[in-house]
């Protein structure tokens, strides 16, 4: 069974993802590509999704974490992974959420296409962000990895939200759609998404800073003067010296003060250093490191949504709508005249 302790709370994460993903999704669904609903339903796509995906954030850590009885006294085994946890099981939980969403809102809504055909948008949507939820999934599990209060443990923590920032600036593509689109005034301008890609960049630039201070900290703990087991008696422990815990690892090294006295005297330790040095680092490094590939992949984002925007695009969009001729478009004289 897992350690619900260690495992971080879901129903945040999922229910600022359930509310881009209404929003997102619905931008994608009213496009006039798809003339699947109308734009001015995105505001409440957004909130009934955000709602139900907090509710789905929960189910899914009861999921991961499984069923445990209060007769059972044991400490649960973070490696372990119950008959609950399983992928099937996750994407059978985020379809029908998505579905329940969708049919929510043309329910609220009263769209022409009835519940029925909410829930298929719904479920069709969910699709779209199931790689998001899967992934907030796979990096909350790996957080139990760290003992409590470690510095691991609080790397871990954070890749959630880094991951999650992540995942929904990849997921404003969806937008991209409606640059060309307003070009042509047949929607607004989709500068929510813009705003949803700034706001992950910032979350990233904070969860990197983090690590890196981490990283610091870590490595200033095992500068050079640490004493193992191996290298002689124990030492001297005050239960008031401080400890540092890198959160992975069983292995513990000391800092010593050194004994006035060459033959009586023992020396003291100043500092203890819990857990194993190659392990904590490398997975602090790696943290480091996926914030940097984050960063750099937001960048090309924000370049991909300059490009939706060219003139280029836009006369590219224009054909496919011209070719289409569905829904209703009223092709330029040009767009004629090539075809």
């Amino acid at each position: 069974m897992a350690d619900g302790s260690r495992f971080p709370r879901l129903a945040p994460p999922f229910a600022i993802t359930g509310a881009a993903a209404g929003w997102l999704s619905a931008g994608l669904l009213s496009n006039p590509l798809f003339a699947v609903t109308y734009d001015g339903v995105k505001p409440l796509a957004a909130l009934g999704t955000m709602l139900i995906a907090a509710a789905t954030g929960v189910l899914l850590k009861k999921l991961c974490l499984g069923w445990r009885y209060s007769y059972e006294i044991e400490t649960p085994n973070a490696e372990t992974r119950p008959t609950s946890d399983r992928t099937g099981y996750h994407v059978l939980v985020v379809l029908l959420a998505g579905a329940a969403a969708g049919a929510m809102v043309a329910a609220l809504d009263d769209a022409n296409g009835g519940t029925l055909g909410g829930a298929a948008s719904g479920a069709f949507s969910a699709i779209l962000f199931l790689p998001v939820c899967l992934i907030i999934l796979s990096s909350a599990r790996r957080a139990q990895r760290a003992r409590l209060g470690s510095i691991v443990a609080g790397s871990d923590r954070r890749a959630v939200w880094g991951i999650l920032a992540a995942a929904l600036s990849a997921a404003t593509l969806l937008a991209a759609l409606d640059w060309p689109a307003s070009h042509l005034e047949e929607v607004e301008k989709p500068i929510p998404a813009l705003f949803i890609l700034l706001a992950t960049a910032l979350v990233t630039l904070a969860v990197l800073a983090a690590d890196l201070r981490a990283l610091k900290r870590a490595q200033a703990a095992l500068a050079p003067g640490l004493s193992t087991e191996d290298d002689g008696p124990a030492p001297l422990v005050d239960l008031a010296v401080p400890r540092v815990d890198l959160g992975l690892g069983d292995d513990l090294a000391s800092r010593l003060a050194r004994s006035a006295s060459a033959y009586r005297g023992r020396d003291r330790a100043v500092e203890l250093v819990q857990g194993n040095p190659e392990q904590a680092l490398g997975a602090l490094r790696r943290a480091v490191r996926r914030g940097v590939t984050s960063l750099a992949l937001m960048g090309v984002l924000l370049g991909a949504h300059g490009l939706a925007q060219s003139s280029f695009v836009t006369k590219l969009y224009m054909e496919v709508r011209c070719d289409t001729g569905w829904p209703a478009f009223d092709c330029p004289l040009k767009c004629i005249a090539q075809r």
